[in-house]
């Protein structure tokens, strides 16, 4: 995910809903921007709530916030990465304007593309 989010552009939105997966996914896209030889900027946001509406089993107010945070975005960066898998179903049948990365539909991809080989 995080390769693919840096071959997508320079400016990268990183949204998560857990403090603890926020810093090592900007970290893991630093590193793969340094590794491809690309200077980028990221913009990372904790999704503030979001975490405690899905814990507390309102998984729609959970996905209303996640959707809220993505509002704007298409003007300030390039691809959106999402730090946790629960996040995905979020935008899942919504129309973005930009590329919306996440590790459940990336996994599977590349799970297929290994088996394939």
């Amino acid at each position: 995910m995080a390769k693919a989010a840096v071959e997508h552009g320079n400016r990268i939105g990183v949204r998560a809903t857990l403090s603890t997966t926020l810093v090592p996914t900007v970290d893991l896209l630093k590193r793969k921007a340094r590794e491809a030889g690309k200077d980028v900027a990221v913009d990372d946001v904790l999704v503030e709530g979001a975490f405690q509406f899905r814990a507390g089993g309102d998984v729609e107010a959970h996905d209303v916030q996640i959707r809220l945070a993505l509002e704007g975005l298409s003007q300030k960066v390039d691809v959106v990465v999402f730090a946790q898998a629960s996040m995905a179903r979020a935008v899942r049948g919504t129309v973005q304007k930009l590329p919306v990365l996440t590790s459940p539909v990336l996994g599977v991809e590349n799970v297929k593309r290994r088996l394939e080989r």
